[in-house]
């Protein structure tokens, strides 16, 4: 992690060659899509607080890249709490779409308040906790995904990409 970091600046900032004012650490830090609070344990064993904090102390605005509103099947989120997946018409989760690695997005659904919190918890956990001030917040499109069965049914796709975008906002 370290290493990395020294790199860029090496490349970067202390040699004037590239202006660089952002560090963002993009996909593969998290132990599974849907699992946010959990870094991958084998490339971040002490967890993403250093390294936020060493981007800081170099001088740089610490980012994080993670998709609020996706998850995978074999996530922990996803065993745990089924019942925060879209459904469609025959009760099956609906996909958000197909991305690399070879991984078929699944959409939480944003109309639930569980949800809601969870996400809330999330972002304020990786911002206020952990130090990023910087958020790429990916895939955003998966909480408007068209879907029979939504907690409540009264929300339009379009007010469900709001609040989690509310969410998001009033969180970091």
């Amino acid at each position: 992690m370290n290493d990395s970091l020294r790199e860029l600046l090496a490349m970067g900032t202390e040699s004037g060659e590239l202006p660089l004012s952002l560090f963002q650490l993009d996909d593969g830090w998290q132990s599974a899509w849907g699992d946010w609070l959990t870094p991958h344990p084998g490339r971040f064993p002490n967890g993403l607080q250093p390294l936020a904090k060493s981007v800081r102390d170099a001088g740089l605005t610490p980012g994080l890249w993670l998709a609020p509103a996706a998850l995978v099947s074999t996530s922990r989120l996803a065993q745990e709490h089924p019942e925060w997946i879209l459904r469609d018409d025959a009760g099956r989760p609906v996909t958000g779409g197909f991305t690399a690695p070879g991984l078929w997005m699944l959409a939480l659904d944003t109309t639930h308040p569980e949800v809601v919190e969870h996400i809330r918890r999330v972002i304020r956990t990786i911002v206020h906790e952990w130090g990023f001030q910087y958020l790429k917040c990916d895939f955003l499109h998966c909480a408007a995904m068209p879907a029979a069965k939504r907690h409540d049914a009264c929300v339009s796709r379009a007010a469900a990409l709001v609040q989690l975008m509310r969410t998001i906002r009033e969180a970091a």
